[in-house]
């Protein structure tokens, strides 16, 4: 009859809920402030510190991390931008792969 469509229904005494507390003295007042800065702060210090010890190489052996990323950089940096001797020893390496023994 030209109402808007309501997924349930809602009976006529329901009243809005109110988050409150008692006080020491019976009182009753709403609740002022929620924490929500506590866990996600934690957290943050947490895995920076996590990721600093491992840097240091204080939780595990992060140098042979450091290694594998500067093998990883320098294999980059010769594949995608070589230098002429770099091509020439990957074209000969190459076909020594190929090559029956």
């Amino acid at each position: 009859q030209g109402s808007a469509f309501q997924p349930w229904p809602q009976s006529r005494t329901t009243k809005p809920v109110q988050l409150q507390h008692t006080t020491a003295m019976g009182g009753q007042e709403l609740v002022p402030y929620v924490n929500t800065w506590m866990w996600p702060s934690f957290t943050l210090v947490g895995v920076s510190s996590l990721c600093f010890g491992v840097y240091i190489g204080k939780i595990t052996n992060s140098h042979e991390w450091k290694e594998i990323f500067l093998d990883y950089c320098h294999h980059k940096r010769t594949v995608h931008s070589p230098n002429p001797l770099d091509k020439v020893a990957r074209t000969v390496l190459g076909l020594l792969r190929i090559a029956p023994k």
